[in-house]
C-alpha cells in the first residue's frame, strides 16, 4: 500500500518535518515501510504554456502549434496529439529538460521546427494516462509545472500483512493520527457540513443484519460525468488508484482518505425505490464491473433492487448499475459488512478488490456515516450544481458500546522500564491517538477505547502499555541489565527419559533418528496387510491417503527402510513418538496417546548366521535398560499378531506383569512385499511410558571376587514349546551357578521329532573359596536334575 505525504498534509501539518527521519520513526513505532520513495522532483525545464494557435501538417497526422510559455514570442512544438486545441493550458518541456529517461532539444519533425514538446500525464509520471496531452485547469503561463501543482511528493510503501490487526490504517487519515500523535501535532479536524434534506426516497431493508450490521444511503442529483481536477487525479495516481471519473473518483478519494469502502450506483438502473441488503440464491448470476458473470451461493450476500442484484456486497458492484457518461443522478451506499462473509466470497469467487481487502479487516460501524458526508462534500465541491436529495438514511443494528480499560501508571512503568514516566504523559499519549482518559485518582485511568480501536486491536491494559511504549519510542528507553532471580527450572522427568533414550540410541547403539508423520499412509498399509478397523480417521486429513491416525510406529519406519534400503548396507533407525489408540473411535473420549519407541534394525548380509537382527535387538534392549536406570524387559514367545512381524521369532516384552512391547523379526512376506534387498530385518516397539514408570534400578557396586570361577556347558534336550527363558530360569536356581548363557539351539540328526536340544554356557562360583572336584560333581547333578524336574529336559547324546 503507498501513502503520499502530500494527501497526509490535509490532516497533519508536516511542515519541517524530515519525511525520511520520519519515515524510520514510523517503522519503529506503527508499522515498517518497505521503502521511501521520491517522485516528481525531476521536473526542471517543464512549465506551463497556452496553446496560441494550431495547424496541420500536410500529408500527415500531426500537428504544428504555437505556444506561449511566458518568455519571447510563442514557441513552434509539433505535437502528435488528438486533443490539443488553441486556448488550452498544457504542460510543455523545453529544449534540455528530461521526461523520462528522454532529454528534449530542437529538432525537425516532418521538416518543421519543433522546440519543446507538450506532455501527456504518463509522460510526466502522474499516471498511466497517454490518450492526449495533459490539459491544465488553471496557472499562470511560463511558471514551472511542479510548483503550481505540488507534482512532487514523497510515498511511503507499506506491506499491507503489516497492517493486518489494524483497520484503522487502510486509510490516509488514520495513519495521519498515527504521526500526528508520534510529532505532538494536532490532527486537522474534518470539516464536513452537508444540507441534508428530510426526503427518504429510498426503502432500505437488511434481510441478514449479521452479515451487514449497518447499511445507509444518500441519494444525490445535479451531477455531470466528467474528469476529476488535476489535484485529485493526481493523489489517486501517486498511490496506484486509476482515476475513472469525478463520482468514481470521489468514492475511490474516500476509501483511500478515511479506509471505508463506498459505491456509487447510477439511480435510473435502481429498480422500484427499494435496496434491499439479501442472501443471493444458489446459482445466481451476477455480472460484476469487471464484465464476468459469476454463479453465486447462498453464502454470498448481494445489495438488490426490487428485481434483481446490483452489487456484490462488500467486494464489487454490478455492471447494470455502474455510473455512465450520462449519469445525473446516484444513490451513494456507504455499509459495514461482515468481515469473515465478505473474506469467504472473496475467496470463493477469486476477486480480491480494494473494497474487500478493507472490508476484511473488521472496520468501524461508526466509520460509514463519516464516509457519506465525506463523499457528499466532496462531490458538491468536484461538480458544479450537485445536490443532495435525501436524508442520511441509515439501517443500522445496535452500535457496540464503547470499551473502557482501567490503566494502572505503575504498570506502565513497570513493564515499559521507565521509572520517570509521569501519568501527563501517558494520558498525553492515550489522547494524542484519540482515547478518552479520565484521572480516576489512586493509580488508576479510565480510558475509552476509540471504536475505530476496538474491533480486533485494543481489548486489554496491557494493549494500552504497548500504545503507550510505542509513542513515547521504544529507542528512548534507557537498556538496563535484568535484576531478576533466577529459579532452577521445574524437572521434567518424561522429557529427560525420553532425551536418555534418545542419547543412547543415537550415541551408544549408533542408531538414526527419524521423525515421520503421525498419520499412516493408506496404499502402505494396505500392501504389508495392516490396515486397522478401530483407526482414528481425520475430519479434514493432508491428503486423502493419510487419514487415520497411526496405532504403531511400525509401518511408518518400515516405509523409512524402504525408501533407504539400496543406499546403505547396513540400516539403523529409531522414533520416539506418541501413537493413538481408540478401541471405539465413535466414541468422544479422546484415544490413548502413549509416547512409544520404535527401532527396526536391517542388513543386506548376515553371513549365514540365524536371527542375527533379532539378537542384537536383545542387547540394543539390554543397553537402553541400564542407560535408563530401569530393569531390562523380559522376553516371552508368541502373542505378537501384528501382520507384519514373524509367526516364530519373536516375543512380547513385559515388565513386571504389563506387557509394554515386542521385539520381532519382520515377516518375509512383508519383506517381499515391499522388495527390501536386506537379508534380514527386525524391529521393535516398546511403550516408554509404561516402562518408565517401572521401579528404578539403582546402579550398584559388587567387589571384584577373590577366588576363580568354573565355566560348563550343557546340551539339554527338550521339547519344542519349552522356552528359553523357562530353562535358564530353572539353571539359575542351582546352588553356586553366577551366570546363565545361551549359546546355540539345534533340531536335526540325534534329536528326536518335536524337539530341539539347546546349548548353555555356565559360571559357577563359591564366594568364599575355590571350588573343587566335589562342588563341581554336585554343580552339575544339580543342573540335570533341575532341568529333568522344571522342563522335562534330558542330556543330549
Amino acid at each position: 500500500m503507498l501513502i503520499s505525504c502530500n494527501w497526509l498534509r490535509r490532516h497533519v501539518d508536516l511542515d519541517g518535518v524530515d519525511l525520511h527521519d520520519l519515515g524510520q520513526r514510523f517503522t519503529l513505532a506503527v508499522a515498517e515501510l518497505e521503502k521511501v520513495i521520491e517522485v516528481g522532483r525531476d521536473l526542471d525545464g517543464i512549465v506551463l504554456g497556452r496553446v496560441v494557435e494550431v495547424h496541420p501538417i500536410v500529408g500527415a497526422k500531426i500537428r504544428r502549434t504555437l505556444v506561449d510559455v511566458g518568455v519571447g514570442k510563442p514557441r513552434q512544438i509539433v505535437c502528435g496529439a488528438p486533443n490539443v486545441a488553441a486556448g488550452q493550458l498544457v504542460v510543455v518541456a523545453l529544449p534540455g529538460a528530461r521526461v523520462g529517461t528522454l532529454t528534449i532539444r530542437e529538432a525537425q519533425i516532418r521538416g518543421v521546427d519543433s522546440a519543446g514538446m507538450l506532455c501527456s500525464e504518463k509522460e510526466l509520471g502522474l499516471s498511466e494516462d497517454h490518450e492526449g496531452i495533459m490539459v491544465v485547469d488553471a496557472g499562470a503561463v511560463g511558471e514551472p509545472f511542479a510548483g503550481q501543482f505540488s507534482v512532487a511528493d514523497t510515498l511511503y510503501e507499506i506491506d499491507n500483512k503489516s497492517l493486518t490487526h489494524r483497520p484503522d490504517l487502510w486509510g490516509h487519515r488514520g495513519i495521519a493520527r498515527e504521526i500526528a500523535a508520534l510529532l505532538d501535532r494536532p490532527l486537522k479536524p474534518l470539516k464536513l457540513d452537508v444540507p441534508f434534506t428530510d426526503e427518504r426516497p429510498l426503502q432500505l431493508e437488511v434481510q441478514d443484519p449479521q452479515r451487514c450490521p449497518r447499511y445507509s444511503a444518500v441519494t444525490l442529483d445535479g451531477l455531470s460525468v466528467g474528469p476529476s481536477p488535476l489535484w485529485l487525479r493526481l493523489l489517486l495516481s501517486r498511490v496506484g488508484m486509476r482515476p475513472i471519473s469525478n463520482i468514481v473518483d470521489a468514492t475511490n478519494f474516500v476509501m483511500l482518505d478515511l479506509g471505508n469502502p463506498l459505491h456509487a450506483f447510477d439511480r435510473r438502473h435502481i429498480a422500484g425505490g427499494r435496496v434491499v441488503v439479501r442472501r443471493a440464491g444458489d446459482g445466481e448470476p451476477f455480472r460484476t464491473l469487471d464484465g464476468v458473470t459469476r454463479q453465486l451461493t447462498t453464502d454470498d450476500l448481494v445489495i438488490a433492487d426490487a428485481e434483481r442484484g446490483v452489487a456484490l456486497a462488500g467486494v464489487m458492484g454490478g455492471e447494470n448499475s455502474e455510473i455512465r457518461d450520462d449519469t445525473t443522478s446516484i444513490i451513494l451506499e456507504s455499509a459495514a459488512f461482515d468481515a469473515a462473509g465478505v473474506r469467504l466470497t472473496s475467496q470463493r469467487l477469486g476477486l480480491r478488490t480494494e473494497s474487500s481487502a478493507r472490508f476484511e479487516k473488521s472496520l468501524d460501524p461508526r466509520l460509514p456515516e463519516t464516509a457519506a458526508w465525506a463523499f457528499c462534500q466532496l462531490l458538491m465541491e468536484l461538480v458544479d450544481g450537485a445536490h443532495v436529495t435525501s436524508a442520511y438514511m441509515d439501517v443500522a443494528a445496535p452500535l457496540p458500546d464503547p470499551l473502557r480499560i482501567t490503566l494502572r501508571p505503575r504498570v506502565v512503568r513497570s513493564k515499559l522500564g521507565i521509572a520517570d514516566l509521569c501519568v501527563e504523559r501517558i494520558i498525553g499519549i492515550l489522547t494524542g491517538l484519540e482515547f478518552s482518559v479520565t484521572d480516576a485518582g489512586d493509580d488508576q485511568l479510565h480510558v475509552e477505547v476509540p471504536s475505530f480501536r476496538a474491533t480486533k486491536d485494543i481489548a486489554l491494559e496491557i494493549d494500552l502499555v504497548e500504545e503507550i511504549g510505542r509513542v513515547y519510542g521504544y529507542d528512548n528507553i534507557i537498556p538496563q541489565s535484568a535484576n531478576v532471580r533466577i529459579r532452577r527450572p521445574h524437572s521434567n522427568a518424561r522429557k529427560k527419559f525420553e532425551q536418555r533414550v534418545r542419547t543412547h540410541l543415537s550415541r551408544a547403539s549408533g542408531f538414526d533418528e527419524v521423525l515421520t508423520y503421525s498419520f499412516d499412509f493408506d496404499p502402505h498399509l494396505e500392501r504389508i496387510g495392516a490396515a486397522h478397523p478401530n483407526r482414528l480417521l481425520m475430519a479434514n486429513p493432508i491428503s486423502q491417503d493419510m487419514r487415520g491416525l497411526r496405532r504403531h510406529l511400525a509401518p511408518n519406519l518400515l516405509l523409512a527402510l524402504q525408501r533407504n534400503d539400496r543406499d546403505w548396507h547396513q540400516i539403523d533407525l529409531f522414533e520416539v513418538g506418541r501413537v493413538f489408540v481408540a478401541e471405539d473411535p465413535t466414541r468422544p473420549e479422546l484415544p490413548q496417546q502413549p509416547t512409544t519407541l520404535g527401532v527396526v534394525t536391517a542388513l543386506e548380509s548376515v553371513d549365514g548366521a540365524d536371527a542375527t537382527t533379532f539378537k542384537r535387538l536383545k542387547g540394543v534392549l539390554a543397553g537402553l535398560a541400564l542407560a535408563v536406570e530401569r530393569e531390562a524387559p523380559r522376553l516371552e514367545q508368541g502373542g505378537v499378531e501384528h501382520g507384519w512381524c514373524h509367526p516364530i521369532r519373536q516375543a512380547r516384552l513385559w515388565v513386571g506383569d504389563v506387557a509394554v512391547g515386542y521385539l520381532a523379526q519382520v515377516h518375509p512376506l512383508t519383506s517381499h512385499q515391499l522388495d527390501l534387498r536386506k537379508a534380514e530385518v527386525a524391529l521393535l516397539e516398546l511403550d516408554l511410558q509404561a516402562w518408565r514408570a517401572a521401579p528404578k534400578v539403582e546402579a550398584g557396586y559388587a567387589p571384584l571376587p577373590r577366588f576363580p570361577a568354573v565355566f560348563r556347558d550343557f546340551a539339554v534336550v527338550v521339547e519344542e514349546h519349552v522356552t528359553a527363558a523357562a530353562i535358564a530360569e530353572a539353571i539359575r536356581e542351582v546352588d553356586l551357578v553366577s551366570d546363565v548363557e545361551f549359546q546355540s539351539v539345534y533340531r536335526g540328526q540325534g534329536v528326536a521329532e518335536g524337539k530341539k536340544s539347546m546349548a548353555w554356557s555356565v559360571t559357577a562360583r563359591h564366594p568364599g573359596q575355590t571350588l573343587d572336584d566335589e562342588h563341581v560333581k554336585r554343580l552339575e547333578d544339580g543342573v540335570w536334575q533341575a532341568l529333568a524336574e522344571r522342563v522335562g529336559g534330558t542330556p543330549r547324546a
